[in-house]
């Protein structure tokens, strides 16, 4: 029996919906199919209903905006308006941190008055059942620069689970127990042959000054993460299997969906 979930975490942007959203629900159904979960297609319709109930007004049989409500809000209150407002699923690439469009600058009129981003979280069970939970989200500053420990943990890339996001993360946990979190904001895992792969909840990427990002390949052993696939999918990265002197010797950045982009340094 299977004792692991699918995950997908997700930003909801005001005026533009889920973030990547059409990749992030081509990976969920990819997974599912390969691994024999069922109920993947409803994923869509049970993050509408959701983010529905989440941004519904106050009042007798509503439910508060999470994280204090706004007077003067204009409130999306049906699962249309929420598909609507999520049509856009892909974000603008015009940089990936605050104060450079991450997940894409708005044109709404009522943008000054819109809900804040949220952080969204779907789980997928084996027999098909979908939770959907949700939390305010505050982009990282423009300026952040993550310190990257590198783990004694090895992923095996012979493990083809490696390539989905599930809730089965013990190699990722005893990776960011390696190192206190005052001393590494991220951990980078390398397989057993040495080859760095991902972090513990990021994808890879090395500027060499080319002019296009380079990311390992999935036969690492590593997840096909969104923000990764977008970036390949707009010729703005390329896999290319990597060695620790190469991400010392460029500008090293770690990323994943829901944070877009964040410069790093090794330590």
């Amino acid at each position: 029996m299977t004792d692991f979930s699918l995950i997908e975490t997700m930003r909801w942007e005001p005026g533009t919906g889920i973030v990547r959203l059409r990749l992030h629900l081509a990976r969920l159904k990819r997974s599912a199919g390969r691994l024999g979960f069922a109920g993947a297609e409803k994923a869509e319709a049970r993050l509408a209903d959701a983010i529905t109930e989440v941004l519904a007004p106050t009042g007798p049989g509503h439910l508060p905006l999470r994280g204090g409500d706004q007077p003067g809000v204009p409130q999306l209150r049906t699962v249309d308006t929420i598909r609507e407002a999520s049509a856009v699923p892909i974000s603008p690439l015009e940089g990936e941190m605050p104060g450079r469009a991450e997940g894409g600058n708005t044109t709404d009129p009522t943008a000054e008055f819109s809900p804040s981003p949220l952080r969204v979280r779907l789980t997928l069970s084996p027999s098909g059942e979908i939770a959907v939970t949700t939390a305010p989200f505050t982009p990282l500053p423009e300026t952040t620069v993550w310190r990257v420990a590198v783990a004694a943990a090895r992923l095996d890339s012979a493990n083809r689970l490696l390539r989905h996001k599930t809730t089965r993360r013990e190699i990722y946990e005893a990776a960011r127990g390696e190192y206190p979190p005052a001393a590494a904001d991220e951990v980078l895992l390398l397989n057993e042959k040495g080859e760095p792969c991902e972090g513990t909840i990021t994808s890879l990427f090395l500027d060499d000054g080319s002019g296009v990002l380079k990311t390992p390949p999935i036969s690492c052993g590593l997840l096909a993460g969104v923000l990764r696939t977008e970036l390949i999918c707009a010729r703005r990265a390329r896999v290319q299997r990597l060695t620790l002197q190469d991400l010392r010797s460029g500008r090293l950045f770690m990323g994943n969906s829901l944070r877009g982009l964040i410069r790093t340094r090794l330590i």
